[in-house]
């Protein structure tokens, strides 16, 4: 079954845009979005299980400029 989760990304001092643009490029992301908040980057990733969705959130973790990473793993679409 495919999982979905909404990925809240936080950064440092690196440009919004171009965070955004490296987080898609991220296999299992699906969309990304920069966004004014609490949040500067807004994705969704799919992924086969939640451990996937886990590894997709590590791998956007990894991405120059990114200070956090939140999932939030849908349960209810």
């Amino acid at each position: 079954m495919i999982e979905t989760a909404y990925m809240l990304v936080k950064i440092d001092r690196s440009t919004p845009a171009e965070v955004a643009r490296q987080v898609r490029r991220v296999p299992g992301v699906v969309e990304a979005a920069v966004t004014m908040g609490e949040v500067d980057v807004l994705a969704i990733a799919r992924g086969e299980s939640t451990k996937g969705l886990a590894d997709i959130g590590h791998a956007v973790g990894r991405i120059e400029g990114v200070a956090k990473v939140s999932i939030c793993v849908v349960v209810r679409p």
